[in-house]
Parts: structure tokens; sequence; C-alpha cells
């Protein structure tokens, strides 16, 4: 597990750092996951962590996709969630 749920692209402690095309796809979920609070992209950002493309990331990653999708809302539902326009966080299938 990584040090700190904070961090999503922290790596598990145990594994070598992310390198060349997982940078991209960390970013790429650390981008989805910023547009869930943007109203009009909810939509395409929950049909993202619910669909193949989710699962696909995390086989290239070589991370358990269930405990991505747990992480993930762990994650989101820190957030402050309030008059900043942000929505609450969806429940994605685990």
């Amino acid at each position: 597990m990584s040090r700190s749920d904070d961090k999503l692209s922290t790596p598990p402690m145990r594994e070598p750092a992310p390198h060349g095309a997982q940078i991209l796809l960390i970013h790429v979920i650390g981008q989805a996951i910023e547009d869930l609070g943007i109203a009009t992209w909810r939509h395409e950002v929950d049909a993202f962590f619910c669909g193949p493309d989710f699962a696909r990331y995390c086989v290239l990653l070589g991370w358990n996709e269930d405990w991505a999708r747990r992480r993930i809302q762990r994650f989101v539902a820190r957030r402050p969630v309030g008059g900043n326009g942000r929505l609450a966080p969806a429940q994605y299938k685990v």
C-alpha cells in the first residue's frame, strides 16, 4: 500500500517508480478525478471510471482494478464538497 492516499500517483512501496507511459496513464486518471468536480464533465468521467478504459489502465499500471476504484472513492470522498460547485463523489462499482 502507498504511504499516502492523498497522492494517487504514489506507487505501492516495494514496486518500482512509474515510468514512461505509466506516468501518462496516472496523469489521465488524476485529470479525470479533477474533472469529477465539473458538472459538464461528470457523465464522461463516470463512464471512464465504470468502463473498460479504466480497467485497461489498471492492467497497464499493474493495479488491481477493485483496489484502485476503492482508493479513488476514498480520495474523492475526502475532498471538500460545498459552495465551490463540486458535486458529491460518485460510487463506482467494485
